[in-house]
């Protein structure tokens, strides 16, 4: 019956679908100012090409299930705050991502796949809490393999099969260039070159390495509380790693806003090194990755809730940490006030 869209659904066709044998796809990424030379829907173009590609090659494997893909939520928090961003507070996120899948659970669909293309950390938290919460709640499998597979290439551990795919050694500047974070660098330029060279301003290639000025305090706390929970035991390399996303994000917040560092910082990484053939191998890996976390939910067992990134290993970026740790105050404080 081939990709159907939930949109051109009528009721009936919808009945008449086996909701077991079904799988959904729901991409969400919002608008955001991706440097001074991609679109604002680039993270938006991805998700929606994620789960585009994915449902194919499922379905393509096997043609005896329905594939249905809905409309993109254009919905986003941890935006670049530049003009022509458009961010939501993390818990609107989260709640819409929840809504939505509790109406698919009601519909009795049982396998529901989120694909998101923006790696803010709060942005990434929020649906991937929100995925556990409906598995958990409405007894479903909905989950959100997008981070997890991203984050694996862009961290450099997924360049032996890039080179495959690519038939090619990577240079030694783009092996540089493509480790650690990014925004509108290097693999995002290459993602949109790939898909659509015309929504690419010229001039990207004369765009070298940039970035935003880190938040030196957050920087300092993480390493020295980093340093003492290693002692004990209780985090690893990945600490460090949040720690210092946050310390950027929060350096680019005040970058954009108050000029701490200088000038406003559109992007982060380096374009320059972008090109096609790399964006066209940097999809190849990206879907083969996402279909093996979705057959393994769907086929190997795997429960939903075990699909998650190094965005779900970070409580203070949780939907619902600080209002949860401000509760707790409070209610120590009356404890103290009243007793």
């Amino acid at each position: 019956m081939g990709v159907l869209r939930a949109e051109e659904l009528t009721y009936t066709a919808l009945r008449a679908l086996d909701a077991t044998r079904t799988i959904c796809f729901l991409p969400v990424s919002a608008l955001e100012v991706h440097g001074p030379h991609l679109p604002l829907g680039m993270d938006y173009f991805m998700a929606r090409w994620m789960a585009e590609e994915t449902g194919r090659r499922f379905l393509a494997d096997h043609p005896d299930w329905a594939v249905i893909q809905y409309p993109p939520l254009p919905l986003g928090t941890d935006e670049l705050p530049l003009a022509g961003s458009m961010s939501v507070p993390q818990r609107t996120v989260y709640r819409a991502v929840v809504s939505h899948g509790r109406s698919l659970a009601r519909a009795g669909f049982q396998y529901v796949v989120v694909t998101n293309g923006h790696g803010g950390p709060r942005h990434a938290a929020a649906l991937e809490a929100a995925c556990r919460t409906v598995s958990r709640k409405c007894g479903i499998q909905m989950f959100t393999p997008s981070i997890a597979v991203l984050h694996a290439i862009v961290s450099g551990r997924r360049f032996e099969e890039l080179e495959g795919i690519l038939g090619r050694s990577l240079t030694p500047e783009e092996r540089e260039a493509l480790v650690g974070g990014e925004h509108a660098g290097g693999w995002e330029t290459a993602f949109m070159l790939a898909q659509n060279e015309r929504l690419v301003e010229a001039g990207w290639k004369g765009l070298g390495p940039n970035g935003p000025p880190s938040f030196r305090a957050i920087e300092e706390i993480t390493r020295r509380s980093g340093t003492w929970l290693e002692r004990l035991g209780l985090v690893g390399e990945e600490y460090h790693e949040i720690g210092r996303a946050l310390a950027g994000g929060i350096g680019w917040l005040l970058n954009t806003h108050y000029g701490y560092g200088g000038p406003a910082v559109s992007y982060q990484g380096n374009p320059s090194v972008a090109s096609p053939e790399l964006g066209h191998a940097f999809r190849e890996l990206m879907v083969r990755d996402c279909l093996l976390q979705v057959e393994d939910v769907v086929f190997g067992g795997k429960p939903a809730m075990r699909v998650r990134s190094i965005a779900s290993r970070a409580p203070m970026i949780q939907p619902w940490f600080w209002p949860r740790v401000a509760a707790v105050l409070l209610l120590v404080w009356a404890l103290l006030h009243f007793a």
